[in-house]
């Protein structure tokens, strides 16, 4: 039986809306894909803006244009050797923080803090600091617990002139060497070569004192401001071999 005008005229339609439909469907997806693409291309290239409510790292690294570092914020396994001058000094993998880099690409400090018990001996930190050009730390905020023992501070360290590129060759020689008098001999000629005192202490002592120390350029205390855990005030003034000369209590 032949079908009625109504009948095919309706059987058109259809085809054309499936026909629309495809076109459409077509369409979308390579306008989201294209959407899509562009996103991730802008994120990746820099200019874009990707947001996240929780995101779950081991390492993130913060560049600059130039592709240097500024900032790794890192777990322990992941976490860089210290760097100066493009050289990489220590071991990697052992400091879990925010590492900061100045920019030259130089490690310039960091904020770390750990735990360890190796031979049931526990140990606890928490450490900034701030280096000092092209060479180690200067200023440091620490926290060490070890054994029962607890000490917090504020330190300031003289640093050598040079670079520490200039005497790691030397230093590592000197860790290679086997315990005993004569790495302790190496290792004192190197320290009196490239010098790096103690110059002042603000904080709570493993004895439980508060105390403010100002040393000189070798890194000899000559004043000493304490306040034992007992309420026992003083002021230590020190000659150059850490002889009290005069002392002042309260």
């Amino acid at each position: 039986m032949s079908e009625s005008a109504e009948m095919i005229d309706v059987k058109r339609q259809l085809r054309r809306m499936r026909a629309y439909t495809l076109i459409v469907s077509a369409a979308t997806v390579v306008v989201c894909g294209a959407a899509i693409g562009g996103s991730r291309a802008a994120v990746a290239e820099g200019g874009g803006t990707a947001k996240f409510d929780e995101i779950e790292v081991k390492r993130l690294s913060v560049i600059e244009e130039n592709g240097k570092p500024r900032m790794v914020l890192t777990n322990k396994k992941k976490s860089p050797s210290a760097v100066v001058n493009g050289v990489e000094l220590g071991n990697a993998g052992t400091r879990p923080g925010m590492i900061f880099y100045n920019g030259e690409g130089d490690e310039s400090g960091g904020l770390t803090t750990d735990t360890t018990d190796a031979d049931g001996k526990s140990l606890a930190y928490g450490h900034l600091s701030f280096d000092q050009y092209k060479q180690d730390q200067t200023l440091m905020l620490q926290y060490v617990e070890e054994q029962g023992k607890r000490g917090v501070g504020l330190r300031v360290q003289d640093r050598p002139d040079v670079p520490m590129t200039d005497y790691f060759e030397e230093f590592k020689k000197v860790q290679q060497m086997p315990p005993g008098p004569e790495r302790d001999k190496a290792r004192a000629a190197l320290e009196k070569k490239y010098p790096a005192p103690q110059r002042v202490f603000l904080g709570k002592t493993f004895e439980k004192a508060s105390a403010l120390m100002l040393a000189d350029g070798k890194g000899a205390p000559r004043i000493m401001l304490r306040v034992g855990e007992d309420g026992d005030p003083q002021i230590q003034f020190l000659d150059s071999k850490g002889k009290v000369t005069r002392t002042i209590k309260g």
